[in-house]
């Protein structure tokens, strides 16, 4: 027969063992929590989902849609451990995604660029635009007039990365390809 002591050490076992498979830190290993990071990550879930309509105009994304509204650009926003984003789009009519099987943090991406934006009024889109490096991505000039205003005078360019050419954002937009390394 076992004593109260023995069975007392099991079902803490057991309790232990249920409980480190309904958490994302630790486990239990031979008598000993072991914690280590992100066991079930990455979540394959965006942080934030919404539609730019106009320029900035962040509209609230509603669950029961399944395409990208008329004028919109679908943003899915990312957020790993450390703060940093990534976003994926959509544009108009496109079919909007209701699972995911993977995070665009885990798909290394090129960047075609060094730096984007319009030398003659000082516009810098290099930052904004790398939160967008997620292979299958299509920076559009659509995209681009949602999140800036552009005028006459807007000279869209980037610095292309390997050539360092100057090239004019072209009116068919960039597409983000997968890095190969």
């Amino acid at each position: 027969m076992y004593s109260l002591a023995e069975i007392k050490s099991f079902l803490l076992v057991v309790v232990f063992a249920v409980l480190s498979g309904l958490s994302n830190s630790y486990t239990f290993v031979e008598s000993k929590w072991i914690e280590y990071k992100y066991r079930d990550m990455p979540k394959h879930k965006p942080q934030t989902r919404y539609y730019l309509c106009a320029e900035n105009e962040h509209i609230a994304f509603d669950e029961g849609d399944t395409r990208v509204p008329e004028n919109c650009v679908y943003v899915e926003e990312w957020v790993d451990a450390h703060g940093h984003k990534k976003c994926v789009i959509a544009y108009e009519g496109d079919p909007i995604p209701k699972k995911w099987t993977t995070n665009p943090f885990d798909m290394p991406a090129k960047c075609p660029w060094v730096w984007v934006g319009d030398r003659e009024t000082e516009i810098d889109l290099t930052r904004t635009f790398n939160k967008f490096l997620v292979p299958g991505n299509h920076i559009t000039l659509d995209l681009v007039l949602k999140l800036i205003h552009v005028t006459n005078r807007t000279n869209l360019i980037y610095i292309e990365s390997g050539t360092f050419k100057e090239i004019k954002f072209p009116g068919s937009g960039i597409t983000i390809k997968a890095d190969a390394e």
